[in-house]
């Protein structure tokens, strides 16, 4: 069977029956899941905790722009070589820890620390209603709503990068182009998370149909990039109405 999902993580996994002698299971991704989100957590928390308020520029180029593509780079790896999936796997957990570290430690810093606590906790509610509402069949994942979540991601994409050339020339000092920015970051929240629909209804597909053991490792880091965008998303939301009632 050959199956490709939506999450790029997914997208270019091949013919996996009769692969291994062990299939994956819902236990071993829901606990590789768990191995990856706390490296991350860890990586983050440890160097947000250390990060002087004057951090170096060498320190913002790693963190802000050699990190993520390092993150990136390991998650094209991870799906292109499955039996190596669980070190690209970990390395991508440790790059995406140094960039939330960084990120959240400035969102702190300007708003206050409960904004990050704010923004766990609203990203793992989410998480929960999400897999609620994709266990029980009220949400069901079908090829149309597939098409429609990959529509609407590269409908945000375009927008993203039109909002990021209009910024460059001082967008964002216009009330419209805040406005457009709250428009996109709600967007977001929502498109980011829908996909979590995508990504359980993936598990669950090459679970069912008997993939290898291996494949645990590529089916959490799907789920670990679409929780840490989630959450990425959510910060922002909540730094926007922060913002609004100062």
């Amino acid at each position: 069977m050959r199956f490709r999902g939506s999450n790029p993580v997914y997208s270019r996994m091949g013919d996996f029956s009769g692969s291994s002698d062990i299939s994956a299971s819902y236990g071993g991704v829901a606990s590789k899941t768990g191995i990856l989100l706390g490296i991350t957590a860890i990586v983050a928390l440890y160097f947000g905790s250390t990060l002087d308020v004057e951090v170096s520029f060498m320190t913002v180029i790693t963190t802000i722009i050699i990190a993520p593509i390092i993150a990136i780079i390991s998650v094209i790896l991870a799906h292109k070589n499955t039996e190596m999936a669980w070190i690209f796997s970990l390395v991508y957990a440790t790059c995406e820890g140094l960039f939330l570290g960084f990120v959240s430690s400035l969102f702190a810093w300007y708003y206050g620390g409960d904004i990050i606590l704010m923004a766990l906790l609203a990203t793992f509610g989410v998480l929960s209603g999400m897999l609620f509402l994709y266990s029980t069949g009220i949400i069901r994942v079908g090829n149309y709503f597939r098409r429609f979540m990959f529509s609407a991601l590269i409908g945000l994409i375009f927008a993203s990068l039109i909002f990021f050339i209009l910024a460059m020339f001082g967008a964002m000092d216009t009330t419209a182009g805040y406005s457009l920015y709250i428009v996109i970051v709600l967007v977001s929240v929502v498109i980011s998370s829908l996909y979590l629909l995508v990504d359980f209804d993936n598990v669950t597909r090459l679970v069912d149909n008997g993939a290898g053991k291996e494949y645990e490792w590529t089916l959490a880091l799907g789920l670990v990039v679409t929780i840490v965008w989630l959450y990425i998303e959510l910060l922002r939301l909540i730094a926007i109405i922060y913002g609004r009632k100062k």
